[in-house]
């Protein structure tokens, strides 16, 4: 229970952070240029570190902070990041902690994602249907923003979950054991 607090509590820190850079700094120091998306690098990053169900509370809880603050339909942004998060929380199975080509192959693919349906969902329905202005002028810069700050904040994130949020000792204990080990518990407590 108390590493299920702490999972969300820094969660929802890091998204409150996240949030609150990513409309206040960056919207000043970007002059009409598309900013980086740090609410998506945290729903990657915590699907890439926790699995799905962290990275769906950090995407409705980050699309919801949007939608509340810049949006006319509330739940749009939520939805989107919440789909975004299973996705990228399925690549926790592959999780290394040295490993840090497939999150930001995650965090690209699924940025790509976001910004054509958004593009689908807002643009194309209102009469807007130039893709090919869209890819180069918004996309490919955001994208490129995104992957830059995704890269420096993951070290960061991935300090933040390994000395602080999953620093018990019975966490520490049971990383020791191996799979197939007769000496490990048989008691299941490890299991979600």
């Amino acid at each position: 229970m108390q590493l299920f607090l702490k999972e969300k509590v820094s969660a929802a820190c890091m998204v409150c952070f996240c949030f609150l850079i990513q409309t206040s700094i960056f919207h000043v120091f970007s002059m009409q240029q598309p900013v980086p998306d740090l609410i998506l690098i945290c729903v990657c990053i915590y699907g890439w570190l926790r699995g799905e169900h962290s990275a769906m509370f950090c995407g409705f809880f980050g699309g919801l902070l949007i939608d509340i603050f810049f949006m006319d339909i509330i739940g749009f942004y939520a939805l989107l990041y919440v789909y975004l998060g299973f996705l990228c929380g399925q690549m926790h199975r592959f999780f290394d902690a040295h490993e840090y080509r497939i999150p930001m192959a995650t965090l690209v693919t699924s940025h790509l994602l976001f910004l054509l349906v958004r593009f689908v969902l807002l643009d194309v329905l209102n009469g807007n249907f130039h893709i090919g202005y869209y890819l180069l002028a918004r996309c490919l810069p955001e994208m490129l923003y995104t992957l830059l700050c995704g890269i420096a904040l993951y070290p960061v994130l991935l300090f933040v979950e390994q000395r602080f949020v999953q620093a018990s000792p019975k966490r520490k204990n049971k990383a020791k054991w191996k799979i197939g080990d007769s000496s490990a518990p048989i008691d299941g407590g490890g299991m979600r």
